[in-house]
């Protein structure tokens, strides 16, 4: 019985790594420059794009990924470190969270056409202040 048990807990740590290699493999990461970007859709090769592209800018850099050719996520780094999340439900619409230097959230709230809307939250000093855009 301990034979079948060994040969089933092989077999299912070799099928789990495989899995990690194949979604490894199909996330590749490609440039803007490769991108057209029209009508609020990301097309690479006249297809509306799956995938994720990259910004590279000095100290910052800014990973997006896409679906269908529509924004998901973005994600903004300084540093290394997660500067601002991003979470598209619409073109240019979704919700934004901005991080600190520890990791912890400094703001949130929701963005339209790329602008801050609404009532946002900013957590300063174990306070939360809303603010109205």
């Amino acid at each position: 019985m301990k034979s079948i048990s060994k040969a089933v807990g092989k077999r299912s740590i070799i099928i789990n790594i495989c899995l990690i290699f194949l979604i490894q493999s199909c996330t590749n990461v490609i440039s803007i420059s490769d991108l057209v970007f029209r009508d609020c859709l990301i097309y690479s090769n006249n297809q509306p794009f799956t995938g994720k592209y990259d910004i590279n800018k000095k100290n910052q850099y800014i990973l997006t990924r896409v679906v269908r050719g529509k924004k998901l996520n973005e994600k903004t780094f300084i540093d290394d470190l997660l500067s601002m999340e991003k979470k598209y439900d619409s073109c240019g619409s979704g919700n934004q969270i901005t991080y600190g230097l520890k990791g912890e959230i400094l703001s949130k709230g929701r963005f339209e056409n790329e602008k801050r809307v609404g009532s946002w939250k900013y957590f300063i000093n174990d306070s939360i202040y809303y603010v109205k855009f």
